[in-house]
């Protein structure tokens, strides 16, 4: 008497064999092609075109303007509103520095202290350039 626990993984296994084995000869050459197809189209394509940036002094002067209205936040502004900044702030700041080929971590840690701080040693790289960013209460 055959035993009856497992049978239907016995019968998945059975037709997993069974399209593995008769499927191959089938659509074998044609997964061939179609493989071969798409390494050739990402080989065409070569290296992507190094990223646009825009004019230093437009950097700037978005740097100077997302500062001023993180500084001329409300006290009681929405947390949306203030992280949305921050991270706009900080966007502009990451293409400041690949602009100036300034080294940074800003692109790679999380929202917290280590954030600020890599934050403002950036903030200082950019003043020893004799960059002024936070113009208000100067």
């Amino acid at each position: 008497m055959p035993s009856s626990g497992g049978g239907i993984g016995e019968t998945v296994l059975l037709c997993v064999l069974l399209v593995i084995v008769l499927g191959t000869p089938l659509f074998g050459g044609y997964l061939m092609r179609a493989g071969r197809r798409l390494i050739d189209r990402v080989r065409e394509r070569g290296p992507a075109p190094p990223a646009a940036t825009r004019p230093t002094g437009q950097l700037v002067d978005d740097l100077r303007r997302l500062s001023r209205l993180l500084a001329e936040l409300p006290p009681g502004a929405p947390w949306a509103r203030q992280h949305g900044t921050q991270l706009a702030y900080d966007d502009v700041l990451v293409e400041l520095c690949r602009a100036l080929d300034i080294d940074h971590d800003l692109a790679t840690l999380p929202r917290g202290m280590t954030r600020d701080v890599e934050r403002l040693r950036v903030e200082d790289a950019l003043y020893a350039l004799g960059l002024r960013i936070h113009t208000v209460g100067t």
